[in-house]
């Protein structure tokens, strides 16, 4: 597992080399000039040319590539335009929040999503399995922005059951200011979750080792957890590293509806701003979590099924 893990690793380098060489193209594709941004008001062609050149903006694109390639190596990210700060310290300081968000979510997702999909799968065919899918596909059809939108205002104005804003000041604090956000991207993947666990399920309720389970007696808990949920959960692991570029995208909008300083509300303020060197990292830092997220779905594949073999 070591061997297979460390070439996993090796193999992410080409595709983060890759990924910034498209975010870096992509980025200068964005109108406005950087130099303009960082001066505002004060922009005079002398002073922009004077800034174009300290910020290395003249030189050729495939020139500005190799220095920022040279220097992420060493890793130095640069300085942001706007901020006027060490890139990394900038994007880091916020990447807490964001994991934090996203691991949240994830859970919350699970509470929702498991015994729904156990309900349907143990009526299927019934009316409560034709208004679980029904409900859920119509929780699928709602965008991000706008369930986060119409939850803010449901609990955090007219019920006034939690905060809408700010992460909050650590500790229980945060993880209540973060349980809207949470509850709105979990809302938003839990359809798929219940659709892959609802067939995952009922395909298990139907094997053989969980009727032979039954007649030795087990108690149902012992079957739900041992048996029927670990087996189940094989294809949901597939699904949710499939989708987790779909979650990043989820938590980058909600961290703009509830202002919460994340890599992704930075991010898109660094869109707006030009800041070349932020959009770099942060979507470099993205890039990473996605790749991530797909080892650790690989090995938990092994851990819920030792029968599959890691291949190099």
């Amino acid at each position: 597992m070591i061997r297979y893990v460390a070439m996993r690793i090796l193999q992410t380098l080409p595709v983060l080399l890759g990924i910034s060489i498209v975010v870096f193209f992509l980025v200068r594709l964005i109108p406005g000039d950087p130099a303009v941004a960082t001066l505002g008001s004060r922009a005079t062609p002398q002073l922009v040319a004077r800034v174009r050149d300290q910020l290395g903006l003249d030189l050729p694109l495939w020139q500005q590539y190799l220095a920022f390639l040279g220097n992420a190596l060493r890793g130095n990210f640069g300085i942001s335009f706007f901020y006027q700060q060490d890139v990394w310290t900038v994007t880091i300081a916020r990447l807490p929040i964001t994991l934090l968000l996203m691991g949240y979510t994830i859970v919350l997702a699970a509470v929702i999503a498991v015994p729904f999909a156990f309900l349907a799968a143990a009526r299927r065919g019934r009316l409560t399995d034709h208004a679980i899918r029904l409900l859920f596909t119509i929780g699928l059809g709602m965008p991000v922005f706008w369930s986060g939108i119409i939850l803010a205002y449901l609990f955090g104005v007219h019920w006034k059951l939690l905060p809408i804003a700010g992460p909050g000041d650590g500790g229980l604090d945060t993880l209540v200011h973060l349980t809207l956000p949470s509850l709105v991207l979990a809302i938003s993947i839990s359809p798929i979750l219940v659709r892959t666990m609802r067939s995952s399920i009922a395909e298990v309720l139907a094997s053989d080792y969980v009727t032979t389970g039954r007649a030795m007696g087990l108690s149902p808990q012992y079957l739900s957890l041992g048996y029927i949920l670990r087996n189940s959960l094989r294809p949901v692991i597939t699904v949710v590293t499939i989708n987790f570029g779909y979650l990043i995208g989820g938590t980058v909008i909600a961290e703009q509806i509830f202002s919460l300083a994340g890599v992704g509300s930075l991010l898109i303020g660094s869109i707006s701003t030009r800041d070349y060197a932020v959009i770099q990292l942060a979507t470099l830092i993205f890039a990473l979590l996605v790749v991530t997220a797909n080892l650790i779905g690989d090995l938990l594949y092994v851990v819920l099924d030792p029968r599959v073999a890691l291949h190099k």
